[in-house]
């Protein structure tokens, strides 16, 4: 009998595996299945949040909203608040968002859009010299 072909029962009969060798298997495999979950959905939420605040600070070009105004706007039942912060802090990495800190609590904590530098204006040495 080939061995692709035995059940597990089968492989611990012959002592090709041990009991313990396939319990950690299904271990390592339900953590592995959690972590894809996880990653889904903090995906999924980075996403929402970043539609949300797209929409949120569309409105102004110098506009900041808190968190807890993103959090209430794509749903305080569908998201946790650490979803949220957690995809407001992705986005932020991304380079997408910045924080304006007001004060040193947290309180005073605003998210904007990270302001995009302006690219050069093309010149002459003459231009410089002038100005």
């Amino acid at each position: 009998m080939n061995i692709l072909n035995k059940t597990i029962q089968n492989l611990i009969d012959d002592g090709v595996l041990s009991l313990s060798q396939v319990n950690d298997l299904v271990k390592k495999n339900e953590r592995a299945e959690v972590r894809k979950a996880r990653s889904v959905r903090r995906s999924e939420v980075k996403s929402t949040v970043f539609a949300k605040i797209d929409e949120l600070l569309s409105t102004a070009p110098d506009a900041a909203v808190k968190h807890r105004q993103v959090w209430e706007a794509v749903g305080r039942d569908a998201h946790t608040r650490d979803e949220v912060l957690s995809a407001l802090r992705s986005l932020r990495d991304d380079g997408v968002l910045q924080n304006i800190r007001k004060s040193g609590n947290n309180f005073q904590v605003f998210w904007a859009l990270e302001a995009q530098a302006e690219t050069p204006v093309f010149g002459t040495v003459a231009d410089i010299r002038e100005a």
